[in-house]
């Protein structure tokens, strides 16, 4: 796992210098112990001071008091600075490799697959996004500092504590092997307790996410208390995985605390003998025991480190998980990008199943000629917008393929593909940003007046204009403070600044009124003049005009024709005709000479 986040760590300089830091902050303590020995032996118990001593002491005792005292604090600020010194540049270090990892989520699932999203729920990629990739800093901050401090610690005082009494030491390095045992006891627990508790965590962002983005349903059907019942469930079973990992936890603690307690038991009965036989004095045994205290803490600090790692372990896994996944729909080795778009696409024995099982086309034929405006009709789950998925590439289909001037799709460049197709989708999807903003999503740096002349040719200035602040308006999310029409004219707005030579409209009227949708319509004739245009609609109003009309009934073409041509004969349009007009209004028109 330390590997897997070498990539992302860039601040070498302030993780050597923070090292260093904690080096000296170690040092500093270790020195501490001293001054209780030179206070015992040389000022209270009267014993013959060394000659440094001797030279560097005041001559009276109150005096030597006094300069232990200053010592003592001295040692202890300095170490305190050390310390911050050294936490500071560490955390910094740490949150550097956070907000990398972050960013790099982020970005890979922005690039996954559709299939993959479709597979899992946003609330769960949102936590391994925002809250998994943060065990990298608990690495950082709470196992690798103590680690490195430990290490540090334990060589100065086996040094100095040895050249005191290797006897005691031995003694006191005799639980060493205790601490080795329990960590490979409790690890593989604390392991399957953090990711279970981690994996509730997620699903219960993933149910908050879900009942506060449908927030308007819940509310119509006065669903409340089974939305939060829900959550509740969820909080529940996070809470019950939360206490497991704890109690394996703090089992793991009182386990160590015991073994620390036996070793300390041991050195007592040991130092107190050799006391008494006049092997060490009183200063020494304090310093010894002042020292015990202090080997075991890194021993302890292992310890913990251990169970800290072994939780940011399990987070880390699920943002690899993440990581890990490959797009199922990438650029082949060779991918081109056409020097020229005439816009002719052909859909050649296409056949498409899901990830789930579920196969949607089945065996499609269809030649869209460039500047041709063809529309797709046909019941709800006919494949109409699977169709244009496939075009876009958002999915590969199964058998056959789709052309583009006579390029199979698999052999461009995805982000210039994309590029050549604007899309207006029947749920304009807007942003948490300005009007402006929102319009420009389609050409980054687009200038206000390329903003302004889209929004007047998708009839939106007028609206816009009339906001608190025009086009610097901020929206809502998903621009829940406009009309369903005014979301449209935006989204419509947005395609006509790309400019792009393919047009896809995705029920692009189905949810407004006959009137907003009439003077809808003169803005997407406008938009579709001189370009390919792909029109998916139930509402039959909306394609008359177009070139080809392709009916589509369980995942096949068994249609296709102009308005007129398929209303004359007893064709399935010309049901799903009747079934919006009426009879009498296809009788006028079979009464009108072709």
């Amino acid at each position: 796992m330390i590997r897997r986040l070498l990539p992302y760590w860039n601040a070498r300089f302030a993780t050597v210098f923070g090292i260093f830091c904690l080096a000296a902050a170690t040092a500093f303590e270790l020195l501490t112990p001293w001054p209780l020995k030179w206070l015992v032996d040389y000022v209270l118990a009267g014993q013959t001071p060394p000659v440094w001593w001797s030279d560097a002491a005041p001559a009276t005792a109150t005096g030597r008091i006094m300069a232990i005292c200053g010592v003592v604090v001295g040692l202890a600020v300095a170490g305190k600075i050390a310390y911050l010194s050294s936490q500071y540049l560490l955390i910094g270090a740490g949150a550097g490799i956070v907000r990398k990892l972050r960013v790099e989520v982020c970005d890979h699932l922005h690039r996954l697959s559709l299939t993959y999203h479709d597979t899992n729920k946003v609330g769960d990629s949102i936590y391994r996004a925002a809250y998994d990739t943060t065990a990298a800093l608990t690495l950082v901050s709470q196992a690798a500092a103590p680690i490195i401090t430990g290490i540090l610690t334990l060589a100065g005082i086996l040094i100095i504590v040895a050249r005191l009494d290797w006897i005691l030491t031995l003694t006191a390095l005799s639980v060493a092997p205790f601490f080795w045992f329990l960590i490979r006891g409790f690890g593989r627990h604390i392991d399957c307790r953090s990711a279970e508790y981690h994996e509730n965590e997620s699903g219960l962002v993933a149910r908050l996410q879900e009942s506060l983005s449908s927030i308007r349903v819940v509310q119509a059907f006065s669903r409340e208390p089974e939305a939060s019942s829900l959550v509740d469930n969820q909080a529940r079973r996070s809470l019950q995985a939360l206490k497991s990992q704890v109690f394996v936890q703090l089992a793991f603690s009182a386990c160590v605390g015991l073994v620390m307690t036996f070793g300390t038991a041991a050195v007592i009965r040991l130092g107190a003998e050799r006391v008494l036989a006049g092997r060490l004095s009183i200063g020494d045994i304090l310093v010894f025991l002042a020292y015990l205290g202090m080997l075991y803490q890194p021993m302890n600090a292992f310890s913990q480190s251990a169970s800290i790692i072994h939780s940011a372990r399990a987070q880390l896994k699920r943002v690899f998980e993440v990581l890990d996944e490959l797009p199922e729909i990438a650029d082949r080795p060779g991918a081109i990008a056409l020097p020229d778009l005439v816009g002719n696409i052909v859909f050649e024995n296409v056949t498409f199943t899901y990830a789930s099982g579920e196969t949607v086309l089945r065996d499609i034929n269809l030649k869209i000629e460039a500047g041709q405006t063809v529309a797709l009709v046909g019941a709800t789950g006919a494949g109409k917008t699977t169709l244009v998925s496939l075009l876009l590439r958002f999915y590969d289909p199964n058998q056959g393929r789709v052309t583009l001037d006579g390029n199979d799709l698999r052999d461009l460049k995805i982000s210039w593909l994309r590029h050549q197709v604007a899309v207006v989708l029947q749920d304009a999807i807007l942003f948490g940003a300005t009007i402006a903003e929102n319009i420009a999503y389609a050409r980054p740096g687009a200038t206000r007046q390329q903003i302004s002349e889209a929004a007047v040719r998708a009839q939106a200035d007028d609206f816009i204009r009339e906001t608190p602040l025009g086009y610097d308006t901020p929206l809502g999310e998903r621009g829940v403070n406009l009309s369903g029409g005014q979301r449209q004219r935006l989204a419509i707005a947005r395609a006509f600044l790309k400019d792009a030579p393919i047009l896809v409209l995705d029920e692009p009227t189905s949810a407004l009124d006959s009137h907003t949708e009439n003077s809808l319509m003169s803005a997407i004739r406008q938009l579709s003049a001189g370009r390919t245009t792909i029109i998916i609609s139930h509402r039959l109003s909306t394609v008359r005009l177009a070139d080809n009309i392709v009916v589509l009934e369980k995942g096949r073409i068994v249609e296709q024709g102009r308005h007129n041509d398929l209303i004359r004969r007893p064709t399935i349009y010309r049901g799903l005709y009747e079934s919006q007009w009426g009879k009498d209004e296809t009788a006028a028109l079979l009464a009108i000479p072709n």
